[in-house]
């Protein structure tokens, strides 16, 4: 089964993730990209009830399964230097991330590997065993993707994005079948 393909929004992870295009059409991916992206990247929410900055996603409160949450922990490891302590921390919460696909029955085994290629950046590469085969899935400076400083965004900015996107949305339908008028 394929997710809906995603790619880098440009050449820096800080900018995050979009859908991929073919012209107009969405394109989809067989692999586990996508769903490695979504779990390593999303906040998971901080285990520390007593933290002021908790995070985390709130369609976790809807799960009808106790204890299956979304996301990663490597936002916690924001401040931390670079140590082999934090390899290995990077390495689990990228493990406990993807451990829904074995659960799940989707692969095998995961395993994460973290290193630090140069001062100041972390690298993951995680491998994937799957009953089809292995897949092998890198990202360089996750730093600076997924450990940047939480931002609170006001909605007035959060207003003007959903109107971005409404206006995207109404182009492509429009683009799609031009007959039709909104």
């Amino acid at each position: 089964m394929a997710d809906l393909a995603l790619i880098a929004a440009s050449d820096d992870l800080l900018d995050g993730f979009d859908l991929d295009f073919l012209d107009t059409d969405l394109l989809l991916d067989p692999s586990l990209r996508t769903a490695v992206i979504v779990s390593l990247f999303s906040d998971r929410e901080n285990d520390d009830a007593g933290s002021a900055d908790r995070r985390g996603w709130w369609g976790d409160a809807l799960s009808t399964v106790a204890g299956d949450r979304i996301g990663s922990t490597l936002w916690q490891l924001q401040r931390e230097k670079q140590t082999d302590d934090v390899l290995i921390k990077a390495q689990l919460a990228a493990e406990r991330a993807l451990a829904w696909l074995v659960d799940d029955g989707v692969a095998r085994s995961v395993k994460a590997t973290a290193t630090f290629p140069q001062r100041g950046r972390l690298d993951l590469a995680i491998e994937i065993v799957r009953p089809t085969g292995l897949e092998l899935i890198r990202f360089s400076d996750i730093w600076a993707a997924s450990l940047r400083p939480y931002e609170r965004v006001s909605p007035f900015t959060q207003l003007a994005e959903l109107q971005r996107l409404a206006a995207r949305y109404a182009y492509l339908y429009q683009t799609m079948d031009p007959m039709v008028t909104l």
